[in-house]
């Protein structure tokens, strides 16, 4: 090649040609936005059902002991269990076309912020329900964890429908995202361990 033309992206319009990680990750997403859509309603309500139902319970008594994991591993749950929530609700918008060319969600921008801000207030509204039970704790540090968890869910579904989504990029969303989680989760953590009283003014 004599550098005068430029390189070809990888992957072709039907994304068959695209990096195995973004391929991999790219079919997951395909199986949640074939479902029925009477499912992609329920999936998400039925979810933050079961945070209530947990968030109901003492932190020592529930059906999921995350507090006998350790404060990092216990803190480390909120991002994960919504940005769970955050990803369930990804398949309640439209379907389009992806960048590659094949079927993806049609989140703008906006709807991102929109899902990201939604995980968020649930968040928020979780805590103010554990506030509530004897035993428990609300922090807005928590907040700030579930807040964490979705900002990278709906990064990621976006990098993945991108035509020139790389493994590459894909590692570096992924591990921003872990790093993101980590850091929040251990703030909380530290908080928890050096202060004591929960950030919660309410």
């Amino acid at each position: 090649m004599d550098g005068t033309q430029a390189e070809r992206p990888r992957g072709d319009a039907t994304g068959r040609d695209a990096a195995p990680g973004v391929r991999a990750f790219r079919t997951i997403g395909r199986a949640l936005l074939r479902q029925p859509r009477i499912v992609s309603w329920v999936a998400p309500v039925v979810w933050a059902s079961l945070i209530f139902y947990l968030s109901s319970f003492q932190p020592r008594t529930g059906p999921l002991n995350f507090e006998a994991l350790g404060g990092l591993v216990s803190n480390l749950a909120h991002p994960a269990i919504f940005g769970v929530l955050a990803l369930l609700i990804v398949p309640v918008l439209g379907r389009a076309p992806g960048e590659d060319g094949r079927r993806w969600t049609s989140m703008s921008p906006e709807a991102a912020l929109w899902i990201v801000a939604l995980v968020t207030l649930y968040g928020f509204t979780d805590e103010l329900h554990q506030s509530t039970v004897e035993g428990r704790d609300a922090s807005l540090l928590d907040v700030l964890s579930d807040f964490t968890g979705a900002l990278s869910v709906v990064l990621v579904v976006r990098l993945l429908g991108r035509a020139d989504a790389t493994d590459r990029g894909l590692r570096r969303a992924l591990l921003m995202a872990l790093f993101a989680s980590l850091t929040a989760a251990g703030l909380s953590t530290v908080w928890d361990k050096y202060v004591g009283e929960p950030l919660w003014p309410f």
